[in-house]
Order: C-alpha cells, then structure tokens, then sequence
C-alpha cells in the first residue's frame, strides 16, 4: 500500500511520539518547535534514533531552517572549559 504524503507525516509523528529516546522528548519545547518539521522534513529515515537524528541535522545544517539552525549552532559550541554543550543543552563531561 502506498502512503500519501499527509500519512507518512502522521505515521512519522506518531514514531517521534511513542519514542521515549527521542531528541524531540529530550528537547525544550523550543527546540521542539524549532526542529521537528526540519527532522521529519530532511532526517525522517533516523526516526527513532535521536543520536542519528541529532547528527543528520548538524550534517544538513544549510538545509535548516534558521529556528532550528540557531538550536543546532548552539548546541556545537563549546559552553565552558568544563566540558561542551550537547545539542539539548546539556554539558557533556
């Protein structure tokens, strides 16, 4: 059976919700609003995995738009010399 575009998009955003590990569960609800059309959009065959979801959209940075590109620069620069920001914020040691 072939899904139509509005199916696959319903099937994909029924995946990120029943995914405890996803980047959107993990994420604020900024980051959420930011990334998720970009994520379905441009990382949807990562879904679940929010590692691979996380680096498909650091890889397609000139692809995103620039709510979620300002979410994913952020989260690539380093915050302190204690360790780096990961892309949900939160410092990797």
């Amino acid at each position: 059976m072939r899904l139509g575009l509005k199916a696959f998009a319903r099937v994909a955003w029924l995946a990120l919700l029943a995914s405890p590990a996803s980047v959107f569960a993990q994420g604020t609800p900024e980051e959420r609003r930011a990334c998720t059309p970009d994520a379905l959009r441009l990382c949807s065959a990562f879904i679940p995995d929010s590692d691979q979801i996380t680096a498909c959209l650091r890889q397609k940075n000139a692809e995103l738009s620039e709510p979620c590109r300002q979410f994913i620069l952020a989260g690539m620069k380093p915050s302190d010399s204690s360790g780096s920001v990961g892309a949900r914020g939160r410092i990797a040691r």
